[in-house]
Parts: C-alpha cells; structure tokens; sequence
C-alpha cells in the first residue's frame, strides 16, 4: 500500500490531500502539533475507511522533526508521498521594510529549513527506491511580491529556488519535488477564520477570492502521480 505523509496536518489543505490520497489507496501519516487536531483527523479518515495515524511533532524543532522521520520510517518506511502544509497563524506577517535580519530568521524554520530538512533526509532514499515525490505550499507572493507577507515569502522564495535546482537533479531518477503556489485564502483554514474575524485586515483588506481545499487537494494529487512541472500555481 502506498503512503502519504502530510506535515503540518491540519483541518483544511491537510485533512483534504489525505482524503485524497486516501480514497486511492494510500495509507496516511498525519504529523503536527496539536494532539486535539490530530486525533480529530485520524477519527475523520478512519470512518472513510482510510488508513491513518498520527504524529505529535513542532515543526518549528529540529529534534521534533528529526524523532518524527525515524517514526515514520520505522513504522511504514520511506513514504511514497510527502506533503507539506503548515498553518501557522500564530502571528501576522511581516511587511518588507519592518523585517530585518533577526525577525526574518524567526520565520526561517517553518518557510525554509524544516522543508529543507525533511528533503534532505527522504530524497536519498527515494532516489535509491526510484520513485517518490515532495510538494510544499506556499503563498503565491513567492511570484507575486506582496510588501505585507514578506517574512514568509521571502524564505518561500528561497524554498522555491531549491526546489527548482533540486528537481534537475532527482527528476531523471523518477522522483517528483514540486510547489503548490496557493494564491486564493483556503476555505475552512485556520487563516480564513481568522481572517472573517478581522484578524488580517491591516495585511490583506477587503475581500479576497477563496479556494475549496478539496481543489488544492486534487492539484497535490496530480503533482504526486504524474510528471508534473515543478511549481503549479491554484
């Protein structure tokens, strides 16, 4: 049986790639932070039918990250899929002229080292095996430059260069890394909640277009299992 493993599991982009991935026949690894989340994930996939378990990790702690690959690996291998999709709204961005060094490198983890971490140790043996893919989201300021999301997309954008560089590398032994560039507020996030509440309204006033996450879901689904580029932006 295939397996997906989703870092940063959450109730929207999270929950709806593993539904994906699921109803065709992959097993799922849920990992993240919150136990709550988790625990209501792995009961919504197991009534589907799905086979699924859960990891407590902080993606922002390299040793959480580090416990949660060797989890993962031991329990199930090295998995087919990986998608990353953090949340974190824990704080609002920071516009282009306030983020100096010190406050860009406390946005680095979630944007770009984790990310980096979790490749580096999943791509060697993927190579080996010959098959495999990694998609990250991300904000679609990574194209479009947006002054008030600067603090992520600044790291994104590094995270989308190598990703590029990577690809010209792993693509000719069957391996798949790619970006999910996310332009649209995903409906049922944590983000859009936010936001309806007035959270966001000194970064993005006004009305924004909104994306179901099922649809992100089925663009993962695509990137995963066929020779897709490597950014694709919904």
């Amino acid at each position: 049986m295939p397996h997906l493993a989703v870092f940063g599991a959450g109730p929207a982009l999270g929950l709806s790639a593993a539904l994906r991935f699921g109803r065709a026949g992959y097993s799922v690894s849920l990992i993240a932070r919150n136990a709550d989340t988790l625990e209501r994930l792995r009961t919504r996939l197991t009534a589907e039918r799905i086979e699924a378990d859960a990891l407590l990790a902080d993606l922002t702690a390299d040793d959480h990250i580090d416990r949660a690959l060797t989890e993962l690996q031991a329990v199930h291998g090295v998995p087919d899929v990986v998608v990353y999709s953090p949340g974190d709204v824990s704080r609002l961005p920071v516009d282009a002229l306030s983020l100096d060094a010190d406050t860009l490198r406390s946005w680095l983890p979630i944007n770009l080292t984790t990310p980096v971490r979790i490749t580096h140790a999943l791509l060697p043996p993927m190579i080996g095996r010959g098959t495999g893919a990694i998609l990250i989201a991300q904000g679609g300021a990574v194209r479009e430059p947006a002054a008030a999301l600067a603090s992520s997309s600044v790291p994104q954008s590094a995270m989308l260069n190598y990703l590029h560089a990577i690809d010209q590398q792993v693509r000719p032994r069957g391996v798949r890394v790619g970006a999910l560039l996310i332009t649209r507020l995903i409906e049922h996030s944590a983000a859009q909640k936010l936001f309806d509440s007035g959270h966001f309204a000194s970064v993005e006033p006004g009305a924004v277009q909104r994306v179901h996450p099922d649809v992100l879901a089925e663009e993962l689904f695509a990137m995963a299992t066929t020779d897709a580029e490597v950014e694709r932006a919904a």
